[in-house]
């Protein structure tokens, strides 16, 4: 396997992982969006939450998955909208309300939607 091909693959299982959490976590209305020339990162992720304490589950998952694999950025704790950076995967996670007020799925207009899940 080519250095190239490998490094998509790790890059898909790693995004793959990430999913696999915040399903598992059933957050709702998931949207992956690839990245643009313009953007810093590979892949955003948007979901919705019910509770706070639905989101601080999805940390505690992906605590627990990357622990020293790579940093992972929190922020937003208790707040209606959580921001997970880690690598180069952005993710957002909003209450319901919070998402639909934030319209944040406008600021990604110009990406390519690759996955949609809810």
């Amino acid at each position: 396997m080519s250095n190239l091909k490998k490094q998509e693959y790790i890059e898909s299982f790693f995004t793959d992982s990430i999913l696999n959490i915040l399903e598992g976590q059933k957050l709702q209305n998931i949207s992956v969006f690839k990245g643009n020339s313009e953007s810093s990162h590979q892949k955003v992720i948007i979901g919705s939450s019910t509770s706070n304490t639905q989101m601080n589950g999805v940390v505690k998952k992906m605590n627990m998955f990357i622990n020293e694999k790579s940093n992972l950025n929190i922020e937003g704790r208790n707040s209606s909208w959580l921001l997970i950076e880690v690598k180069d995967i952005l993710i957002h996670i909003f209450t319901q309300e919070s998402r639909e007020f934030y319209m944040i799925e406008d600021l990604y207009f110009d990406c390519e939607l690759i996955y949609q899940h809810g």
